[in-house]
């Protein structure tokens, strides 16, 4: 009996030091910036993304690596410190000029409502990572300096007729994020007009299974009912 519980009590410690040691991170980069991860030599992701959460069973000095398959020159690594049993988030930004891995929050709260994902030489599978078997959009992001353009562009168009033509001509020969066409069209007063730019863009979008979002952007219930009526098409 004293072997039995000697023996629970070790597999309880065992169990609370693995939990413990467990960390949760979290990814963001801007949108034309996505990305493959290496964490401490081992590859997470196989598929581009531009954000990713999962759990790793590692602590202290951790070497992060960022992959750009479109923007080699861009590739870079860092070493991070993490606490055991924290949930970190990082975004990739720019300081000083070089892209770095920026520390957005962090909380020593443990993270225990997953198993431990190892860290083994081959690629790491999460439930709570972006999987990119599910992405069925267009790739690569357009150029967010090219995005901007358009925009500066556009803007300095005082007739909307001339706005949708520079929209529409972008968006039919690029790919871009629903949140990216909804700022777009944002910039169209009239609803035939957002009509016309949601058909230029439908075979550009990244993001194909939020687009339906965009019917939320019409105020009238038959723009509504059109808009679904393109988003369909595009499925």
């Amino acid at each position: 009996m004293r072997i039995f519980l000697l023996t629970l009590l070790i597999a309880c410690r065992c169990l609370t030091e693995s939990l413990q040691a467990q960390v949760r991170i979290s990814i963001d980069a801007p949108d034309s910036l996505a990305f493959l991860l290496t964490i401490n030599e081992v590859a997470v992701n196989s598929y581009p993304v531009v954000s990713l959460e999962l759990n790793v069973s590692t602590s202290g000095k951790t070497n992060l690596k960022a992959e750009f398959p479109e923007r080699p020159t861009l590739n870079f690594s860092q070493v991070v410190n993490i606490k055991k049993g924290a949930a970190v988030a990082y975004s990739i930004e720019r300081s000083k000029g070089a892209l770095k891995f920026i520390l957005t929050s962090e909380s020593l709260q443990a993270v225990n409502m997953q198993s431990p994902i190892e860290t083994t030489p081959a690629l790491i599978q999460s439930d709570t990572l972006i999987q990119e078997a599910a992405h069925n959009g267009c790739f690569p992001l357009s150029d967010d300096q090219a995005y901007q353009d358009m925009h500066a562009a556009v803007d300095a168009q005082h007739f909307e007729a001339k706005k949708l033509n520079l929209m529409a001509e972008f968006a039919g020969k690029s790919c871009v994020r629903t949140d990216q066409l909804r700022y777009m069209m944002s910039k169209l007063s009239q609803e035939d007009n957002k009509l016309a730019l949601l058909v230029a863009a439908r075979d550009h979008i990244y993001d194909p299974e939020r687009l339906k979002e965009v019917t939320a952007d019409f105020f009238l219930a038959r723009n509504k009912v059109k808009a679904d009526e393109i988003v369909d098409q595009e499925r």
